[in-house]
């Protein structure tokens, strides 16, 4: 984290764990990257979203883990599983979780509204192929990455008609047939394909 980070993160006040900052970051970082350009369409948004939507999902839940304590014996857990939200003081404060998210969602939206840290350039800014560093020791075990068996294919003597030029028929006998050359050799087909039936 920067330092203009941190203070982006201290001055939010909230008495609830701030684990949640850095992705309200990304996603308004990944929003402007969309509104730039610089992600070149709404679907590779959602990807990235999803992921880290993900992400956040587990960080959410490494959270519930750390804060329910589950008993070990096995008849106190089911006790506790009739009724989770009750007033006993193992079960779920539910003002506490309708409170937090309230809290929560009205900091990331009033407050938190594409507000970013500064971007600051790094080593990689414009590396297009940038490669990790490595130790010495480790150096000696980078392998190229494994770009399939068919890569040195050669293609000089291929020259595919695009689909959208091509011609898909349904013969007589159910079989689909490629077509570039047009509907009189579709019909010649599909007799001569009839015929043999």
């Amino acid at each position: 984290m920067t330092a203009d980070e941190r203070k982006l993160f201290d001055h939010l006040k909230s008495p609830h764990l701030k684990y949640w900052v850095p992705f309200i970051w990304f996603g308004n970082l990944a929003a402007k990257a969309r509104k730039e350009g610089r992600i070149r369409d709404s679907v590779d948004l959602q990807s990235l979203m999803t992921e880290m939507n993900r992400y956040r999902s587990w960080c959410s839940l490494l959270f519930g883990y750390d804060w329910v304590g589950i008993p070990l014996v096995y008849t106190q857990v089911a006790e506790q599983l009739i009724n989770p939200f009750g007033e006993d003081d193992d079960d779920f404060e539910t003002n506490w979780c309708i409170d937090r998210n309230l809290q929560v969602s009205l900091l990331a939206v009033d407050e938190m509204h594409m507000s970013l840290p500064k971007m600051k350039k790094d080593i990689y800014w414009d590396d297009s192929a940038a490669r990790p560093p490595y130790t010495l020791a480790a150096a000696d075990y980078c392998i190229p990455s494994f770009l399939g068996s068919t890569v040195e294919m050669g293609l000089s003597s291929f020259n595919p008609i695009p689909l959208a030029k091509r011609l898909f028929i349904l013969t007589n006998n159910g079989w689909w047939h490629s077509s570039s050359k047009g509907a009189s050799e579709a019909e010649s087909l599909s007799r001569s394909k009839g015929k043999d039936d």
